[in-house]
């Protein structure tokens, strides 16, 4: 490898090159660690904030709270006093990540508590189930808050902010959503999450703040060392194997509704049958159907079986109920709600497909479109007149054009004009007047 190239790599990959004093580095970590009146009162409103979002379900408040959460601080500087075996700010570190994690729980639980609406939104059901991926996301966030903690002063509450706080507010008001709401699936979901971030947050900054030898406050022997590897090993097992089964059912779940959904899609539903009700399990190893206004044999369930293992679904169970005064109230609802989803959907598009030919049939831009035909038209109206011709014994309502142009046309530009209008307006019953500017009567060449 060419010397110049060798040394580009090496500085691109450099994250010492740009940064602070490694001193100044230190300092500043710790600093944002400390628990002050400002990063208390900052924490209260990002809680609630984030309480808001999860329970209106709302995307653009969560990432406002998340951007203005303080929670930072204190892992990163456990993670530096990992890295410098500074056991003193380690320990004044975790009892401030303590005292805020559990202002936020408190904070939370009080707001779910009091809050009308308890029904668990996608937002809040999204921080039950943490997997490996969860795992990288807070992985990559704390290598890119350290980086930035470790340039220019002041960038350690932005970027850092972007890229962790996005995994600690939302599970730490899930805790207090679990307590106020007495569901213990949201808060050992949401707690476990929580506790991965911040684990694989501090142990990211554990490697970078390594990589970039930060001065060291002790100098542990050799079983020190060893004992605290081996802590941190025990630790990255914990957290790790349930997350990777976590991952493991999450793809399984995905694969089977993906297979589910498209032997629905072409077994049903492209045949004709309108499916007003599906309840698709891969727990159970089920998929159970309702399909409107059809009975179907026991030779038709055969087939319908018969094609499971085309879609991987060899040993799913297919159920159909044929008799739809079985369904209970809850399965109507769905339906009911599946209906009204639809209708919206079709309302949505008739109103955009009216809009749009509102917009094609616009006489402006008819008009405009004329002017690339024949540069003698001026102007153009387009509408439904009662019309009456003599000449053809023609009554009646019908759509009539009536284009005005600079001086007279000639009669191969009239019959253009007319030709391209009824392609263009879609009719080819049209009445068509031609007056020029000129003229004081109308023409109908």
């Amino acid at each position: 490898m060419p010397k110049n190239l060798r040394g580009f790599l090496r500085k691109l990959v450099d994250l010492r090159e740009g940064a602070e004093d490694k001193k100044t580095i230190v300092e500043n970590v710790k600093d944002e660690s400390d628990f002050t009146a400002v990063r208390f009162w900052i924490l209260v409103s990002a809680v609630l904030v984030a309480s808001v979002g999860l329970n209106m379900n709302s995307v653009p408040v969560i990432i406002g709270a998340m951007l203005i959460s303080p929670l930072m601080g204190p892992i990163v500087s456990m993670g530096v006093a990992l890295s410098t075996y500074d056991w003193g700010l380690m320990r004044r570190s975790l009892r401030n990540f303590i005292i805020l994690t559990a202002i936020g729980v408190v904070m939370s639980t009080i707001y779910f508590a009091l809050s009308p609406i308890n029904n668990a939104q996608s937002e809040l059901l999204a921080r039950t189930q943490p997997t490996i991926f969860d795992i990288l996301i807070a992985i990559f966030g704390g290598v890119a808050g350290f980086i930035a903690v470790s340039r220019a002063r002041g960038s350690g509450t932005v970027i850092p902010g972007v890229a962790i706080a996005t995994a600690l507010m939302p599970p730490l008001c899930t805790i207090g959503y679990g307590i106020g709401t007495l569901q213990a699936k949201f808060f050992l979901g949401a707690s476990y999450l929580y506790l991965i971030n911040s684990i694989f947050i501090c142990l990211a900054v554990l490697v970078v703040a390594g990589y970039m030898k930060l001065p060291k406050r002790d100098y542990p022997d050799a079983e020190q060392k060893k004992k605290v590897n081996r802590v941190i090993s025990a630790v990255i097992i914990v957290m790790v194997l349930p997350a990777l089964y976590f991952a493991y059912t999450f793809v399984q779940q995905n694969n089977f509704n993906q297979n589910a959904n498209k032997y629905i899609a072409q077994e049903f539903e492209a045949a004709g049958h309108v499916v007003i009700y599906r309840d698709i399990s891969q727990r159970e190893n089920k998929i159970e159907l309702a399909v409107l206004g059809q009975r179907f044999t026991e030779s038709d369930i055969a087939v319908f079986n018969a094609k499971l293992p085309q879609y991987d679904l060899d040993t799913t169970n297919l159920v159909l109920r044929q008799d739809e005064f079985s369904l209970s109230e809850e399965e109507w609802e769905q339906i009911l709600l599946q209906v009204q989803s639809d209708d919206e959907k079709i309302a949505t598009l008739e109103a955009r497909a009216a809009s749009e030919r509102a917009s094609f049939m616009s006489p402006s831009k008819i008009l405009e479109e004329a002017k690339t035909i024949n540069s003698l038209v001026s102007d153009i109206a387009v509408g439904m007149l009662n019309y009456g011709s003599l000449e053809n014994e023609i009554t009646g309502p019908r759509q009539v054009v009536t284009v005005y142009t600079s001086e007279p046309l000639s009669n191969d530009a009239a019959e253009q004009l007319r030709s391209w209008l009824r392609t263009r307006l879609q009719e080819d019953q049209l009445a068509f007047y031609f007056i020029p500017e000129t003229a004081n009567d109308a023409t109908q060449p």
